[in-house]
């Protein structure tokens, strides 16, 4: 297998993912509770009511693409790399949807300017800040998924720490929480390494070794557990989320459709997919994260003040067009020059890491000896 290939087949099912969480908003997750929308589709939003899955892939995407990204492992490139991907696309949306809620959001919607910048740093989580929109809580979960990643760059630096160790670790952690939940330091454990999420994030590392070291069967056990762990956890939220959409959600689908997700990234890994592998899918790929970013406060709004005028279906289609548009627009427009912008600045103030690279190096030198 070619490791210097792109792995379009990933662009593919980032925007499949993509695509499914903006179904499960605009066809039933926005009516049927909350009093988000009052545009009704449920006719056909039960059949849309699993998109929310789509975030869970992404997940497990994330797991894979930030361990083929990092190299060499320098934690001031892996810091650049994620500062100018996340957050060029991050500030013009929320930029954008600000100005929609402020405008024309209420009643149902409202922001004030605090919560605006404090969402500019994508850390209101940690501060217990209101998103400004509620796709954003995700970020949260992806940002200390990065922290932990950043911990494993510094170790790897003093001492011989490779990466699927980082993931068996991790994944013991994972158990022994779900079984000692109760315990203090267990709780604490959780605020870092996000046990609820934490085994997509794992496979997607373990189906990044078996690509990269073409094991085919090597880490069939743990990912087997991973799978499990998430099945599992992902129906203990079943019974909360019935409850409150007061509509049943099936153990089986859920469990069939993660299911998929892992008998899908598997083929990824062992190169069974590669017949899709098209660049052309990068074009869909690129327009995955602005797409997620926007879509649903400002196509509610949309819903909320023209829904009354129009035909549902086409008010939703023409919707769901618009923020595909706008995501397209955003990417080529505005996030990839900002990005460059970015980078070139960053790499004047880190000036090539070397007081970090030193000291790094010094104390792997000492921890050699």
């Amino acid at each position: 297998m070619n490791k210097e290939r792109r792995i379009y087949q990933i662009d593919l099912f980032r925007f499949i993912a993509a695509l499914s969480v903006l179904l499960y908003h605009y066809l039933y997750r926005g009516y049927a509770a909350d009093n988000m929308t009052t545009l009704n589709l449920t006719e056909i939003g039960g059949y849309f009511k699993y998109g929310y899955l789509g975030v869970d892939i992404f997940f497990i995407i994330s797991g894979f693409v930030i361990s083929l990204s990092i190299g060499k492992g320098s934690i001031f490139a892996f810091i650049k790399s994620r500062i100018t991907r996340l957050y060029p696309a991050y500030w013009v949306c929320l930029i954008l949807t600000f100005t929609v809620v402020c405008f024309f959001g209420a009643p149902r919607y409202y922001a004030t300017f605090k919560e605006f910048f404090v969402n500019f740093s994508m850390l209101q989580g940690y501060v217990g800040v209101k998103d400004i929109d509620g796709a954003y809580w995700s970020l949260l979960v992806e940002l200390k998924f990065y922290m932990i990643i950043g911990v494993y760059l510094i170790l790897i630096k003093i001492k011989s720490f490779s990466l699927d160790k980082l993931a068996y670790i991790w994944l013991i952690l994972t158990l022994l929480h779900i079984f000692y939940s109760e315990f203090y330091l267990m709780n604490i454990a959780n605020n870092y390494l996000i046990f609820r999420w934490s085994s997509y994030f794992i496979a997607g590392i373990f189906f990044h070794e078996t690509y990269k070291k073409n094991q085919k069967t090597k880490y069939l056990l743990p990912l087997f557990v991973c799978l499990v762990t998430s099945i599992y956890l992902s129906i203990l939220d079943l019974k909360p989320i019935s409850s409150h959409f007061n509509s049943s959600f099936s153990p089986y689908v859920n469990g069939s459709i993660i299911t998929v997700f892992f008998v899908v990234m598997f083929l990824v890994s062992i190169g069974k997919l590669n017949l899709i592998n098209s660049s052309k899918l990068l074009k869909l790929g690129v327009l995955t994260y602005p797409l997620y970013l926007i879509h649903q406060q400002i196509g509610f709004i949309i819903f909320n003040n023209v829904g009354d005028q129009i035909n549902r279906y086409f008010l939703f289609l023409s919707t769901a067009s618009l923020m595909i548009f706008f995501a397209y627009f955003i990417n080529k427009f505005i996030e990839v020059p900002i990005a460059k912008f970015l980078k070139s600045l960053m790499d004047k103030v880190i000036l090539h890491n070397s007081v970090y690279e030193f000291v790094i190096n010094f104390l792997g030198r000492t921890k050699l000896k």
